[in-house]
């Protein structure tokens, strides 16, 4: 009875250490930095600091609208460029779905948060909400193409 119990543990440890060798800092995808440089790759990779403000971008200061295609619906986005900052003034959805993500980060400002943050259209979205955070970008680009 003990020699098959011990077989499986052995089966189990060999299956087991290919998997466990993936988890190591040597198997890591990125390639390796020189030492010297570790604070330069450091600052090179970072997120922009919160409060740091983004680049300003040559756009003609006025209020922009402009329309993307979400889940529901169109989405529309209306910005004011002032001085070369973008602020979101509106963010409208005709038909998103409630409970899934969209609807919401619509309603209490997360799309708005990082349009402003990132002043731009580049934004993250939000997860399960594919479509709607593509038409908010779209409804972005369209606007911020009229400023230029």
């Amino acid at each position: 009875m003990r020699r098959p119990a011990v077989a499986l543990s052995c089966c189990l440890a060999l299956s087991a250490s290919p998997l466990l060798a993936g988890c190591s800092p040597a198997a890591s995808s990125e390639p390796a930095q020189p030492e010297g440089n570790v604070e330069a790759a450091q600052d090179a990779n970072a997120p922009a600091k919160e409060g740091a403000a983004a680049p300003k971008a040559d756009y003609k200061d006025g209020t922009y609208t402009g329309e993307g295609q979400g889940m529901g619906g169109p989405i529309t986005v209306t910005l004011t460029v002032s001085g070369g900052t973008i602020a979101v003034d509106e963010i409208t959805e005709a038909g998103e779905t409630p409970g899934v993500g969209g609807k919401e980060a619509v309603a209490d400002g997360t799309f708005k948060m990082q349009i402003e943050e990132a002043q731009s259209a580049e934004i993250d979205g939000v997860t399960g909400a594919t479509m709607t955070s593509g038409g908010v970008r779209e409804a972005v680009e369209a606007a911020l193409a009229q400023a230029k």
